[in-house]
């Protein structure tokens, strides 16, 4: 999972609002938390989590209840996503960034309907053991808000719970022109995290020793710390570092030499501007990997 925060997970409560109530959905911000939610785990498309509920003798509930919520995404058929995947296979773009596991920010355009993310009540299953009848209920809300914190990271989840395992994405853009082109100037197998058979999460479980672990203590005030300190105020000072500037790279600059439109070439786009969008995603990819 990537520790660089995207806006997918923002996009993902915005589409929900399109078919659901913004206030109701707004009860869920509270019910995301460690505290409420006891256990989280997806499995394919479908979600199961435990959320703790609200003490409220007025109601008669005396002890602190559990719900069990499911959601599940509705699943794109099979022959939907090859239809799909060849709009994304014309895109170099598109390929670079989808087999360095990152959503290129206009990829909707390659769905339509069905569309990428949920649009209606059509493309979500969602259930509560709470006595609330509405959907969503807090709870549900809080399992959408749960979800899309992990989309903020991870937003090629998306791809799972729609139906398709990222290894089977991937596998399907290697098999394409530009996907085999790519594929020799990176080492996915070392440079993304590609999961070879699934997308799955640990089981996240709320326990006491996890929210109620002791925290160590150090003491300020002792014998070794106060040397530290009085050695610090008698360092020497830092011999200056010399840095190397490096000459300016030509991007593609072995690429370029193929020319605008090379025998091999056979599409109506510039295979120059081409490649240098798929480098520019090696590079900025790297710049996260490695800085």
């Amino acid at each position: 999972m990537s520790t660089q925060k995207t806006w997918w997970g923002l996009s993902f409560i915005d589409s929900l609002t399109n078919f659901i109530d913004s206030g109701r959905l707004q009860r869920g911000r509270a019910y995301r938390t460690d505290n409420r939610v006891l256990s989280f785990d997806i499995k394919d498309s479908t979600i199961k989590a435990t959320i703790r509920g609200n003490i409220n003798p007025y109601f008669g509930v005396t002890k602190e209840p559990r719900y069990k919520v499911t959601l599940a995404l509705k699943s794109i058929k099979p022959d939907e996503w090859h239809k799909i995947i060849d709009l994304l296979c014309q895109h170099p773009g598109w390929i670079s960034k989808l087999m360095l596991n990152e959503i290129p920010a206009n990829i909707e355009q390659a769905f339509g309907v069905p569309s990428f993310l949920p649009t209606s009540y059509h493309d979500v299953d969602a259930n509560c053991s709470c006595p609330d009848y509405e959907n969503p209920c807090k709870h549900i809300a809080g399992v959408y808000y749960r979800l899309a914190d992990m989309l903020d990271y991870d937003p090629m989840l998306l791809f799972q719970l729609r139906g398709l395992r990222i290894d089977k994405l991937h596998a399907a853009l290697k098999k394409t022109e530009l996907g085999q082109l790519f594929s020799e100037h990176i080492d996915t197998q070392k440079n993304t995290e590609i999961i070879q058979q699934e997308y799955k999460y640990r089981p996240f479980v709320c326990s006491k020793n996890n929210s109620q672990q002791k925290r160590k203590t150090t003491k300020l005030n002792t014998p070794a710390t106060q040397h530290v300190q009085n050695q610090f105020w008698h360092m020497a000072s830092y011999p200056e570092i010399q840095q190397a500037v490096d000459k300016p790279m030509i991007s593609a600059a072995l690429i370029k030499k193929q020319g605008d439109y090379p025998a091999f070439w056979l599409r109506s786009n510039s295979f120059i501007h081409a490649m240098e969008e798929v480098y520019s995603n090696v590079k900025k990819k790297n710049k996260k990997i490695f800085g």
